[in-house]
């Protein structure tokens, strides 16, 4: 599926333009087997995936063209399937760092049957317990040597998952004790043509990933065949993306991310996908290397979420020859328009902001690769799919917003997921025409580009990483002393927002505030969930009918993270008002009278509230 094209897409008029030809025409694959039949045919020789060890040059790095992926793949999915696996049985779950064999190891087993990788910084709870909920018949683990971390946390696992019938064990040597097998060695007694037929039906389910759970309450994303194949093309085609493109992944393999943004979108348009070690971005060398990557294998495209991008505007780029860098792609959380602009100004290269979920397959918005993006906008819908914006207060979803209205984002499309493998979390996600409701709040343009100007759903973005509150609030709630807790999050530069916890005492209790925090410490799954700050109130705001009212839980959290930089900068006695409120597009206001004639101090407040979502403004005035 590479994506030659005659006229790159610049504007919405040029991605009408492919709507006018037949869907079949430009998008005759209908499995994820046939995107690499064709790839390894056009392209056999070219370099399609390469992952290096740590950071850039060191022993271990591998990389694999066009042709050898493609037999990989395949040998992976006779595996999967030579063990009874197929769409209806068990799923393949992962548990891996990005080692070389894994990425196509998931594409085999997406097309033997149904794959799940599970974020590896889970703890051992959490991970049993979304293996239990997706009925995981076989658990692909890293090596002792490779993560002990990992092998540690699956030693004590598996004894738990009763579904689980086979363990592999990926980057093992020889053989293994007890009941795990050495993937390597199987997987290369396979051929590497298919032994079995791939299914031909596109709304084939073959992955799940795992959003939004918490121990007790896992919530999988179903994606299928076609969803993946379409967010592919999607991205190759308003990206401008070819078999000449290197792009480096910043994002992790359990994140749709790495996966489809800057996975198999660029596979599939016969590219070469860089992964710049087993940890994706959180490899200090990683990072420190990264431009040396660039230099080394001609990148094209750089990515990140904001967080990754906000790391690389601080790496001095030295004598490293960048010139070949067209792009840098973030997603996950809107890009705070300082580190936008801090890491154009460094870098010299343009920054393209791209918007979708998980049960989008990541697609639903993309500033053109190959045109200009607006700061801002997350860009225009992808081919063949509709985003329309609704009245935040019609039920019905039926109420359009005018161009530059700010309304609740719905979109419709190939794309978009069949459901959650638990049918009760679509309530309220999926309407009966199929339209997702995102949660988010933004306006179109009159050139038909969206732009994002709030949530209305309650998940927290971390640095892309989407945090459900109840992971934060069934903790708390469960501590001696506490009536009611709600999360929500807060600004912060680097991520874009963190975690903050509103505690409510139950009636004629005291909470022991540090005693809480070392419970939330010790018993929240993942550490990004962990709250970054733990606030008392009387009572939480309510709705007329009870339901606690987030936005204004959201509007307390912006004045704590005032609060916290005016203590910071002046002192904990000086006195300031400080109001939220919101604009006509729904943009977030925040003002902030302090009173204090040291303008230098002012100064340098203003200064650390700018890199925040929202919009500042300090004024002064006499006590």
């Amino acid at each position: 599926m590479t994506t030659r094209y005659t006229q790159p897409i610049q504007t919405i008029a040029d991605i009408e333009a492919r709507e006018r030809q037949p869907y079949d025409s430009l998008i005759p694959a209908r499995n994820l087997h046939d995107l690499f039949e064709a790839t390894a045919r056009l392209h056999p020789d070219r370099p399609a995936l390469t992952v290096l060890n740590e950071g850039s040059g060191e022993p271990g790095d591998v990389t694999l063209t066009h042709r050898q992926l493609r037999a990989q793949i395949t040998r992976a999915a006779n595996l999967f399937r030579s063990l009874g696996i197929d769409v209806n049985g068990g799923t393949i779950a992962f548990l891996c760092p990005i080692l070389p064999q894994l990425f196509p190891a998931l594409l085999g087993a997406q097309i033997a049957g149904v794959a799940s990788s599970i974020n590896y910084l889970l703890n051992e709870d959490a991970i049993a317990d979304l293996l239990g909920a997706q009925n995981a018949a076989v658990l692909v683990i890293a090596s002792e040597a490779a993560d002990r971390a990992i092998w540690t946390k699956a030693a004590n696992i598996v004894s738990r998952v009763a579904s689980l019938k086979t363990v592999f064990v990926m980057g093992a040597h020889g053989r293994l004790a007890g009941r795990a097998l050495n993937f390597d060695e199987a997987v290369a007694t396979m051929r590497d043509t298919m032994d079995f037929e791939p299914s031909q039906d596109r709304e084939t389910v073959c992955a799940l990933f795992h959003t939004g759970g918490t121990t007790g309450r896992p919530k999988f994303v179903r994606l299928t065949h076609g969803n993946q194949i379409h967010a592919a093309w999607s991205f190759a085609q308003v990206h401008g993306l070819d078999e000449l493109d290197a792009a480096i992944n910043g994002f992790p393999l359990f994140h749709v991310g790495g996966t489809m943004t800057v996975g198999l979108s660029i596979l599939a348009a016969g590219g070469h996908v860089i992964i710049p070690s087993p940890y994706s971005l959180r490899s200090p060398d990683a990072i420190r290397d990264y431009w040396r990557t660039v230099e080394r294998f001609g990148a094209t495209i750089v990515s990140g979420v904001p967080t990754s991008i906000a790391a690389l505007a601080e790496v001095p780029i030295g004598s490293s020859d960048i010139s070949s860098v067209r792009m840098a792609l973030t997603g996950g959380a809107v890009a705070p328009k300082a580190v936008s602009e801090r890491f154009e100004a460094r870098t010299g290269i343009t920054l393209f902001e791209t918007y979708g979920m998980t049960e989008t397959a990541a697609a639903i918005a993309f500033n053109p690769g190959r045109g200009t993006p607006v700061q801002g906008s997350v860009g225009f819908r992808a081919p063949f799919a509709q985003t329309k914006i609704v009245a935040l207060t019609d039920a019905t979803l039926k109420t359009e917003c005018p161009p530059l209205t700010s309304g609740l984002v719905l979109v419709r499309g190939p794309q978009v997921f069949p459901g959650y493998l638990d049918p009760q979390h679509n309530k309220g996600v999926l309407t009966d025409d199929h339209w997702i409701v995102t949660g988010d709040v933004g306006y179109l343009t009159a050139d038909q580009r969206l732009v994002l100007t709030g949530r209305e759903k309650d998940l927290i973005v971390r640095s892309g990483h989407n945090i459900d509150p109840a992971a934060i609030e069934d903790v708390a709630n469960a501590f001696p002393g506490v009536q009611m807790s709600s999360a929500v999050g807060m600004p912060d530069a680097y991520a874009g927002e963190v975690p903050i916890l509103f505690v409510v005492p139950s009636p004629g209790k005291n909470v022991d505030m540090p005693q809480l925090c070392a419970h939330l410490e010790r018993n929240v799954n993942e550490p990004p969930a962990r709250p970054k700050r733990v606030v008392l109130l009387e009572a939480l705001p309510v709705t007329a009918v009870g339901k606690i009212f987030k936005p204004a839980l959201r509007d307390l959290a912006v004045q704590e993270k005032v609060r916290s930089e005016i203590d910071r900068i002046f002192g904990r006695e000086t006195g300031a008002d400080i109001l939220v409120d919101k604009d006509a597009r729904l943009n977030t206001l925040v003002t902030i009278s302090i009173c204090s004639n040291d303008q230098e101090r002012v100064k340098a407040l203003t200064e650390s509230l700018t890199p925040l979502p929202q919009t500042y403004r300090v004024e002064t005035r006499s006590s």
